[in-house]
């Protein structure tokens, strides 16, 4: 029998060893990817380089007009001319005796002063046609014959013939009326248009002179000059040809250049008499344009690192472009305003309930827990919601930027240029949330100003660990006049004997707890003194902890926890009259429940820690009846606003939120208890009256550091060991998480052998 047994025994265990559960095949190794292709790197800088302008096109003149051969004297020397009232044998003997070389002879009837000045120098051939014209008007003349020039009276010169010069660069009408009033009374000057030639009557030996001197005139203007194009931004043509046309204005009444603006091409045209006038338009043009250079803008980005885009732009903008203020600043409500409130809505149904339409939750920048539209509300509980309300931040934007448009930017200097509708290469400073980037379109100036300034707002702001505890404490004979009264008056220190916490209890009574109503100031360990204030409370009277949460929040901004639920209520009721079957409107709000926490840090440099809190604690009161006959739930709330001044590691309570509510009943034998007089004798009656006050704990901690940042994180790791242990009853299970397929048989064959 036995062996029998064994050998049952032996069939089911290798019944079972079949029955195992077969092993996981292991995963496939993932395919590698097609490609490579990664994220966009983020570099902050110019956006492009601003256009290089064209380098300027110059082309050099002779400096001097080409003038036609003259016959006569030639030469290339250049003479100045200087006679004040000189006699004129004196200027005779100077030109063609000192000058020309010539051998002259002076008519003793010729008599005179002279007075000539020539404003720039004259050349060998021009020399004697500015002698005959200086003669004619002592009446005199120079006659050549046989190599010797006379110097005789025009009375005793002859009548010669005529002589036609034709003209190849200037217009004969035009040269006659310069000329004619040089030739004297006894020579004759005519145009003839037809040929373009000029033909002069002249006294034999006065013709000559006369004939060089048209030469002399008939030259190729723009042959000598020199040309200048110089390219200009755009639209400036005409206001940079004025310019450099007054910078190289002399004494003179005009400039020595021309400048012609040509817009068409962005360009500036200098007509010069001379190569050397170029040279100084070159080193004028490169002044101005280093100048240009300077004042020109482009577009610069800068990726944000720890600021929000809308907000660092808003900032900016009002800084530097007060009339052009566009960004608008994100919503940041202060605590104890941005409240959970109320939201409202409407439903049509014949015998009424929850609204369909809900206007959002109601987050009202205008505070309080109520009814309406909350400002900026969140569209949610129903179908086809809306935001409630209007966001304000863009009416006080606007206000403020039409406030500062009109006075003067002081961190520009005299680079403010107006607003963007007024000039729209005006500086100007926009946002990219999409990429947290903010654009900025300036000159490098403005740019480093800008930029200097995005370093001291775009700082890497500090965190802070918000540690609260909200309890509530039932209040006995030794609390009968509150938590506060209890730590005022010593009672702490009669409680905590603990044998390791004698350095913090000294801590707690040197902190001279805070005679402010409603605070209180608890000092303590690294962790704070809330474990100490609750230790003593739980020595002498029931605490009950609502809340105990750990919040990390950034320094300056608001950080909110909300456990509980939104309640409906019926606010009103209303139905037309018109008809008979119109339908029944009922209006439905939402009321925040539970336990609310607001608290915003705002830590200075020296370790204070201002908390702007905000805790609120709400229930529906289901013992009060209702004072209205709508059937809708009342509520229950205590709450308290109040800013305080901590040290980091410190506690700060808030107190004195006393609840005093009074119940009776009676207990007995059933029925028999309710009956009046007989009742007395088979019942009792209970009166209760219950104090509790509630006690808000909070506790900052600054993280300066990384360091800071893991030793809060190792005391949580500490405080919380095992939390991230998988339970031995999951390791147990397949990586699959389904059960063993072979469990059921096994447990049914090992049932059958306990039998």
């Amino acid at each position: 029998m036995a062996y029998r047994r064994a050998s049952s025994l032996l069939v089911v265990f290798v019944l079972l060893a079949g029955c195992t559960a077969p092993g996981q095949t292991p995963l496939q190794p993932l395919p590698d990817p097609a490609g490579n292709t990664a994220a966009t790197p983020r570099v902050a800088g110019n956006v492009g380089t601003p256009p290089a302008a064209p380098s300027p096109m110059i082309s050099y003149g002779r400096g001097e007009p080409v003038a036609a051969a003259a016959a006569g004297i030639a030469g290339s020397d250049e003479y100045a001319l200087d006679f004040a009232d000189a006699d004129v044998r004196d200027a005779v003997a100077q030109v063609l005796g000192g000058m020309l070389n010539l051998t002259y002879t002076i008519d003793p009837a010729v008599r005179g002063t002279v007075t000539l000045h020539t404003a720039r120098p004259l050349t060998r051939a021009q020399l004697l046609p500015t002698l005959q014209s200086l003669l004619a008007g002592v009446g005199a003349a120079v006659v050549q014959a046989e190599g010797v020039a006379r110097v005789v009276p025009l009375a005793t010169v002859g009548a010669g013939d005529s002589t036609v010069v034709a003209l190849r660069y200037a217009v004969a009408e035009e040269l006659v009326k310069v000329l004619q009033p040089l030739a004297g009374t006894t020579a004759r000057l005519s145009a003839e248009p037809s040929r373009n030639a000029v033909v002069i009557a002249a006294p034999a030996g006065q013709a000559e002179p006369l004939v060089d001197l048209v030469r002399s005139f008939d030259v190729d203007e723009l042959a000598g000059q020199s040309y200048a194009v110089l390219p200009v931004s755009s639209g400036n043509a005409r206001d940079f040809a004025d310019a450099l046309r007054e910078s190289l204005r002399s004494r003179a009444a005009t400039a020595p250049v021309r400048t012609v603006p040509l817009p068409r091409f962005d360009a500036v045209l200098v007509i010069a008499p001379q190569p050397r006038y170029l040279d100084t338009v070159r080193r004028v043009y490169t002044l101005l344009e280093q100048e240009r250079r300077r004042t020109l803008r482009s577009w610069h980005i800068h990726y944000l690192q720890n600021s929000h885009a809308d907000d660092v732009a808003y900032t900016l903008q009002m800084a530097f472009t007060p009339g052009n203020v566009t960004a608008l600043p994100t919503a940041q409500t202060g605590v104890g305003q941005r409240r959970m409130g109320s939201a409202s809505g409407t439903s049509s149904a014949g015998s009424g309930g929850i609204g369909g339409t809900a206007n959002g939750l109601g987050r009202g920048s205008t505070g309080g827990i109520g009814t309406g539209n909350g400002t900026g509300g969140l569209s949610a509980l129903g179908t086809n919601g809306t935001p409630g309300g209007t966001d304000n931040r863009s009416a006080t934007a606007t206000a403020t930027a039409t406030t500062a448009a009109s006075t003067v930017n002081p961190l520009l200097g005299g680079l403010d240029q107006g607003t963007a509708s007024e000039n729209p290469d005006a500086m100007r400073i926009l946002s990219n949330p999409q990429n947290n980037a903010i654009l900025v379109y300036a000159t490098s100036q403005e740019e480093e100003t800008v930029l200097a300034m995005l370093r001291k707002i775009d700082i890497l702001p500090l965190q802070v660990r918000i540690d609260a505890t909200i309890a509530e404490v039932t209040l006995n004979d030794q609390l009968k006049y509150g938590t506060q009264w209890f730590f005022k008056s010593g009672g702490i220190n009669g409680v905590l004997n603990l044998p390791t916490s004698t350095t913090a209890v000294g801590n707690l009574a040197d902190t001279a707890l805070s005679t402010s109503f409603p605070g209180l100031v608890i000092g303590g360990t690294q962790k704070g003194g809330g474990p100490f204030a609750l230790s003593a409370l739980q020595a002498v009277t029931t605490v009950k902890v609502l809340s105990s949460p750990q919040i990390v929040v950034v320094d300056n901004q608001p950080a909110r926890l909300q456990v509980g639920a939104m309640v409906p209520y019926l606010t009103a009721q209303s139905q037309s009259t018109l008809t008979s079957t119109a339908t029944l409107v009922n209006s439905v709000s939402y009321q925040a429940t539970g336990v609310i926490l607001e608290v915003t840090p705002r830590v200075n440099s020296g370790g204070l820690v201002t908390l702007d809190i905000a805790q609120e604690v709400s229930d529906v009161d289901t013992t009060t009846p209702r004072a209205s006959g709508i059937d809708s739930p009342q509520f229950q709330q205590r709450s308290v606003t109040s800013r305080v001044v901590v040290q980091d590691n410190q506690t700060i309570g808030l107190a004195g939120l006393i609840r005093d509510t009074t119940g009776s009943g009676n207990t007995g034998i059933p029925w028999l208890k309710d009956v009046p007089l007989l009742g007395l004798l088979a019942g009792e009656q209970n009166n209760q009256r219950n104090r509790t006050e509630l006690l808000v704990l909070i506790t900052p901690h600054v993280i300066h550091d990384q360091r800071d940042a893991r030793a809060l994180t190792e005391d949580m790791r500490q405080e919380l060991r095992n939390a991230a242990v998988t339970p031995a009853e999951l390791q147990a299970l397949p990586a699959s998480g389904s059960d063993d397929p072979g469990r059921k048989l096994r447990d049914r064959v090992r049932r059958w052998i306990e039998r």
